[in-house]
């Protein structure tokens, strides 16, 4: 059975280009060490609070921290109502807006609620990418959070073949093209998605046909579950099952729904270009050009940084966590960051490293130590 840490009512969080975020607070004990902890797109911050043995909530809660959980503009708690209210500027749905907005306005909510000294951040997945980028940008600076981990995702990107394939097939650019902005894992995309919600059924055919073509090679894992198969068609297989038996086989529906279309684009721009990059409007066809300007070495060098990824990762490969390592280690000792740590823990896909059954064993007394470095 799975357990769970109860979910505590939201903070109102309001960015500077005007988004809606939603910020959770538990309660650590007096003089507790603030953390916030930053999840993946499609996702929420229920990842930090579902696991098979153990939540990470829980775990760092006992570990003397006081924690909370950001719902950012791609959370599946607020896309689709982000959409809805300003769906004439999907600019908003870019890297490049929520590494420079939402992690800063969930900080300074934290300010305000009295909260004091430096704060460590955990970031997961894409998470991980707009909190790589808000440092290189220099607008969460070391002052604020000087421990960070980033799970599976910093500043590179490196994916395995199936997501290298459909980033090439540009079909994202031509479903932005026929205006449509929101994809679910199993619902389909209808104009009239703000008024009422789609039922479940096929996607469009620019995801539907080659959908079933990729369905006809079975899963490494033997799995009947919808869910679970539009998931790995969608992102790469997002975990590993057979470590996450229950959430895998009752909760699915609950830890994924809306993404942004754009955002999804933009995550196969940098996936093209191989690191972090501005958002071309219109990427279809041709190169995209060189962009260099999140590249900021400096930005990290005064901040104690592990990097944590599985080696069955098949979302986004172990490339994407070596490189960043590697790349933080250039230049003179004085430049790189304060401590640098790096950890590909065998046996582990992607959300495994937070849900697995191993997890709070292998996974989280790193996260700990990297918290308290």
């Amino acid at each position: 059975m799975a357990v769970f840490t109860e979910t505590p009512e939201p903070i109102d969080v309001e960015t500077t280009d005007h988004c809606r975020l939603e910020l959770r607070h538990h309660p650590g004990a007096t003089a507790a060490r603030p953390v916030l902890l930053v999840h993946g797109a499609s996702a929420a911050s229920d990842t930090f609070r579902i696991g098979e043995k153990r939540t990470v909530v829980d775990y760092l809660l006992k570990e003397g921290f006081d924690v909370w959980t950001l719902d950012w503009r791609a959370s599946m708690r607020c896309a689709k109502n982000l959409y809805c209210a300003v769906r004439d500027h999907p600019d908003i749905f870019t890297i490049d807006a929520a590494a420079r907005y939402d992690v800063p306005a969930a900080i300074s909510r934290m300010r305000a609620a009295n909260v004091a000294g430096k704060i460590g951040i955990i970031a997961h997945c894409m998470g991980g990418a707009i909190v790589a980028q808000g440092i290189a940008q220099g607008v969460i600076p070391a002052t604020d959070a000087e421990n960070v981990v980033f799970t599976a995702l910093g500043l590179f990107y490196r994916a395995a073949i199936d997501g290298v394939l459909k980033v090439e097939d540009q079909s994202l650019e031509q479903l932005l093209a026929n205006d449509q902005y929101l994809l679910h894992p199993v619902k389909q995309w209808s104009s009239s998605v703000c008024e009422q919600d789609p039922g479940k059924g096929s996607w469009d055919p620019l995801l539907q046909e080659p959908y079933e073509v990729w369905y006809r090679t079975p899963l490494r894992h033997k799995c009947d579950i919808d869910y679970c198969h539009r998931l790995s068609y969608m992102f790469g297989m997002p975990y590993l099952p057979d470590s996450i038996p229950s959430i895998h086989a009752d909760h699915l529906p609950s830890q994924f729904g809306y993404v942004p279309t754009q955002f999804l684009l933009h995550f196969a721009q940098n996936l093209r270009r191989g690191h972090c990059g501005e958002s071309v409007r219109n990427s279809a066809g041709g190169r995209l050009p060189p962009d260099y300007r999140y590249l900021d070495h400096a930005a990290f060098k005064d901040r104690a940084v592990t990097l944590i990824t599985g080696n069955l990762n098949s979302l986004w490969h172990r490339d994407s966590i070596d490189t960043m390592y590697e790349w933080l280690r250039r230049g003179r000792h004085a430049d790189q960051p304060r401590e640098l740590r790096k950890h590909v823990l065998d046996g582990f896909g992607h959300q495994d490293l937070y849900w697995g059954c191993a997890a709070p064993e292998q996974v989280f007394p790193l996260i700990r130590a990297g918290l308290r470095a």
